[in-house]
C-alpha cells in the first residue's frame, strides 16, 4: 500500500526546525521525539528514550536513551541528541520553541552557532542525556515531545537523519529541499510501537491551486494545509476531513482608547458578537475551546442584550465615526469572527470601516498607531499546557491604550510560571485568566482544530499528531 499524501513545498521540510506546524505529521514519521505525546491528555511514552527521571523541583530532567538507529544505520547516542536540541537555542534558529529554550536551559542565552549549552550534558557510555533547567517549568515534557523537537543527525554533506518509522527512499538526496516528490519506506531498524503503511508518498506543490486539483481528481489520500487553504477545500464538493489535536482559535481585539473606551460597552457588544457567533457557526464555535485539563478561568455570566438595546444605549457613542476594522487580505480563519462583528453592527445601525492590510507585520503596524478599533488576529495551540494559550495575549494584544490591564496580566502569568507545582501554576494562570477577562477587551471566536483531508473510505487516526497509524 502507497499512501499520498500532498501539501505544499513552503510549508514541509525536511529540517523538523524548520516545518510549518500543520505538517508536523509529516515530520514525526521522519523524526523521533525523546518521549511521545500523541493525543491530549496522554501520559507521556517512550521513544528514543527508554526511561526518565523529574526533579521534585522540575529543573532537571534526566534520560536513559533505548538502542535506536539512524537512517543510514549509525546508532542514536546522547551526544547526538544534545546537539540536536541544541540547533534549537543558536542565535539563527527558526524553531518555534527558541526563545522559550533560551530562557529554560542552562548556559543557552550565551550559546554561540554549533556550540552545545552547559545544561545539556551528554554521557555517550551510559546513553545518559541530563538537560538542567535554569527555572521550573512543569511542562517540559511537553515540549520535548512536540514534532518540532525530532533529533536529526546533521552530517557534513548537507544531509539531515532521523530515526523515525519512515525513511527517504535511497534515491532522495536529503538536502533537496525544493524537490516536489519525496517517497518514504519502512525504516527496518525502527524498534517503537507505531505501524505505518509499507511506504508513503509525499507530494509538495508551489501552488494550492495544483494541488486542489489533483484532490479533485482524486489523485491524492491526504492533505495537509494551513487554516487559509482548509476553508477552500472544505467548500469543494464531497470534500472530507478528520480534526488532529491541535487547535485553531480567532479573536476580536477592542482598542480600549478607540471608540471601545468603556468597559459597559465592550460587555455588551461581547455579548452580541459571541451571540452571532453561536447562531452563525453552530457546532463550529465553542465557547469552552480550551480543555479544563489545560486552564479552567471562570465563564463570564451570560450578558443578555438585543441588538435594539445596544442602539438605544450606545447609538450617540458612534456619532464621532465608523467603527474601524484592520484585517488582513485573505483573512482566512479569521473571516467567520470578522463577519460575526460586522452583523452585528449591521444589526444595530452603526457604520464600520474594513481597513485591508496584505499580511500580519501590517496588522501589526496599525495596530501600533491606534489607529483603530477592532482587529481580528488568530493562534494555533499545539502543545497542551497552558503557557501557550496565555503567550497568544503577549502576541496579539499590543494595545499601549489598554496597558494597565495587560501588565496586571502579564505580571501575575510571569510570577507563576516557574512554579514547581503544577496544580499552584494553574491556578494562578486562570485567577489572572479570569481578571483580564472581566475587563471585555477581546472576544475569542475559536474555529476548529486542525483537519486532515482525505479520501473518504480512507481511515485516519484522529484527534492525534499521528494520524496515518495504521
Amino acid at each position: 500500500m502507497i499512501l499520498h499524501i500532498a501539501t505544499l513545498k513552503r510549508l514541509f521540510h525536511i529540517d523538523p526546525v524548520s516545518t510549518d506546524a500543520v505538517c508536523h505529521p509529516l515530520s514525526s514519521l521522519l523524526y523521533q521525539t525523546l518521549i511521545r505525546i500523541n493525543r491530549s491528555g496522554d501520559a507521556a511514552t517512550a521513544e528514543l528514550a527508554a526511561d526518565w527521571i523529574i526533579s521534585a523541583d522540575y529543573r532537571r530532567f534526566s534520560f536513559t536513551l533505548a538502542e535506536n538507529f539512524f537512517h543510514d544505520g549509525r546508532p542514536v547516542l546522547a551526544s547526538h541528541v544534545a546537539h540536536s536540541l541544541a540547533r534549537h537555542v543558536w542565535p539563527d534558529s527558526p524553531s518555534i520553541f527558541a526563545e522559550l529554550l533560551r530562557e529554560l536551559i542552562v548556559g543557552a542565552n550565551e550559546c554561540v552557532t554549533g556550540e552545545i549549552p552547559a545544561g545539556l550534558y551528554a554521557d555517550d557510555e551510559k546513553n545518559h542525556l541530563l538537560i538542567h533547567l535554569k527555572q521550573s517549568y512543569c511542562p517540559f515534557l511537553e515540549v520535548l515531545a512536540h514534532p518540532a523537537m525530532g533529533i536529526s543527525l546533521q552530517l557534513n554533506t548537507g544531509q539531515i537523519l532521523g530515526s523515525g518509522p519512515m525513511c527517504l527512499s535511497s534515491e532522495v538526496h536529503q538536502t533537496d529541499d525544493d524537490a516536489g516528490h519525496w517517497q518514504l519506506s519502512r525504516h527496518t531498524a525502527y524498534a517503537g510501537q507505531r505501524h505505518l503503511p509499507e511506504q508513503i508518498s509525499i507530494l509538495r506543490y508551489a501552488h494550492f491551486d495544483e494541488l486542489a486539483l489533483a484532490y479533485q481528481g482524486g489523485q491524492l489520500d491526504a492533505v495537509l494545509l494551513e487554516r487559509k487553504h482548509q476553508l477552500r477545500l472544505d467548500a469543494m464538493p464531497g470534500a472530507h476531513s478528520s480534526h488532529l489535536r491541535d487547535r485553531w482559535a480567532g479573536m476580536l481585539i477592542m482598542n480600549a482608547a478607540g471608540i471601545f473606551d468603556q468597559r459597559e460597552l465592550r460587555r455588551d457588544f461581547h455579548a452580541l458578537v459571541q451571540k452571532q457567533a453561536h447562531q452563525d457557526l453552530g457546532a463550529a464555535y465553542h465557547a469552552d475551546f480550551i480543555p479544563v485539563d489545560i486552564l479552567r478561568p471562570t465563564v463570564l455570566p451570560v450578558h443578555d442584550i438585543s441588538p435594539g438595546d445596544f442602539q438605544i444605549r450606545w447609538a450617540r457613542h458612534f456619532l464621532s465615526g465608523p467603527v474601524r476594522i484592520i484585517y488582513a487580505a485573505g483573512r482566512g480563519p479569521l473571516s467567520a469572527g470578522l463577519d460575526c462583528a460586522i452583523t452585528v453592527l449591521q444589526a444595530c445601525g452603526i457604520a464600520y470601516e474594513l481597513i485591508m492590510t496584505e499580511n500580519p507585520a501590517q496588522v501589526y503596524e496599525v495596530v501600533a498607531t491606534g489607529n483603530f478599533d477592532l482587529v481580528a488576529r488568530g493562534w494555533i495551540q499545539d502543545y497542551d499546557d497552558a503557557d501557550q494559550y496565555v503567550g497568544m495575549y503577549e502576541k496579539q494584544a499590543p494595545q499601549a491604550q489598554a496597558r494597565s490591564a495587560y501588565l496586571e496580566f502579564y505580571a501575575a502569568i510571569a510570577a507563576a510560571r516557574f512554579l514547581p507545582d503544577p496544580q499552584q501554576r494553574l491556578s494562578a494562570y486562570a485567577t489572572a485568566t479570569d481578571q483580564l477577562n472581566a475587563q471585555y477587551l477581546y472576544i475569542t471566536i475559536s474555529r476548529d482544530h486542525h483537519r486532515i483531508f482525505h479520501r473518504e473510505n480512507l481511515r485516519l487516526q484522529t484527534g492525534c499528531r499521528d494520524p496515518f497509524d495504521l
